[in-house]
């Protein structure tokens, strides 16, 4: 998708999006929508019940699988291997996952009152299928198989958002339901291309590129980059702010790169999601796209194959 250069400074352009973006805030009060569909059979999933792991789990397996340089999506506890007739390699770690496991409240019952149950969170170690002699099988090659055709099948490319994004070195992992980054390991993960479907007005490929430059926003802000706080806990206030700066951020690339003529309307339900988690700070905003315009020059630069400057 193309569209024609605008003759304005860049500076002016920068100001032209950040109208567009006020504007859509206060026309878009709807809520976000996902724009990619899940599929499990492309994510980290149990080998017992066939189902992707869910929440914090994801990224457990999607990172420990980037460490250790698993192939596989499968997962199973020390037992479910065994109960498939495989067994869990010698002197290989875990990873742990989470669940919640209901408990009856024994002091309620002591107290005499009525029977409840209460979640009480575990930990559980569970093996990648690279650990284990199911390595070996011909089942395991098959969906290895499926795994790099399903990767492999590209349905749409922009060239221009590639050349910055293959420019920039991030490392880029496809595969799952969840796009996230992560800032310990300095690595994105995304879905499948072939994941993303067409919503609100716009294509899959605005959609998946979208997605790619918000998450490249939260790359950029790494400490060896432009140094930004990125280990905020889920729905405080710091993590609230970052989201701001990577969707105002993805909206000026977007529209910088040629993507869109102007932001969209999932961008400005996306903030708005965020806004209300900042209403006590009325800068915020302000201070976001300051931000956000400071993470897309950073990132402009990769068009060019040239030394990027650091910025202190």
């Amino acid at each position: 998708m193309q569209y024609k250069k605008f003759n304005i400074t860049k500076k002016d352009h920068y100001q032209e999006i950040t109208n567009a973006f006020i504007e859509l805030l206060e026309n878009e009060k709807g809520n976000f929508v996902k724009t990619w569909q899940d599929n499990s059979l492309n994510g980290h999933y149990n080998i017992k019940t066939k189902k992707a792991y869910q929440g914090t789990n994801v990224f457990s397996t999607a990172i420990s699988s980037f460490k250790n340089g698993f192939k596989s999506n499968e997962w199973g506890s020390f037992k479910q291997w065994q109960d498939k007739g495989f067994k869990v390699n010698k002197g290989v770690k875990a990873t742990y996952i989470i669940y919640f496991e209901m408990i009856e409240n024994k002091k309620a019952q002591l107290k005499g009152e009525e029977k409840k149950l209460i979640p009480l969170l575990k930990g559980f170690p569970i093996f990648n299928a690279d650990q284990t002699s199911y390595k070996d099988s011909k089942d395991y090659l098959k969906n290895l198989n499926l795994l790099k055709e399903h990767g492999n099948k590209l349905i749409f490319n922009n060239k221009r958002i590639d050349k910055v994004v293959n420019n920039s070195k991030a490392i880029i992992k496809h595969g799952g339901n969840r796009a996230f980054y992560s800032p310990t390991s300095d690595f994105i993960q995304m879905p499948n291309k072939e994941s993303f479907k067409d919503i609100d007005n716009n294509s899959k490929e605005v959609n998946y590129y979208s997605t790619l430059l918000h998450e490249l926003t939260h790359w950029s802000g790494h400490s060896s980059r432009l140094k930004r706080d990125l280990f905020n806990r889920f729905g405080s206030n710091a993590y609230a702010f970052e989201e701001l700066v990577a969707e105002i951020s993805s909206g000026f690339l977007c529209t910088m790169l040629e993507l869109v003529k102007l932001p969209t309307p999932n961008h400005a339900k996306y903030i708005n999601n965020w806004l209300e988690v900042l209403k006590s700070d009325k800068k915020a905003i302000v201070k976001a796209f300051a931000l956000a315009q400071k993470s897309s020059d950073f990132i402009l630069q990769f068009e060019e194959k040239k030394k990027i400057k650091k910025v202190a």
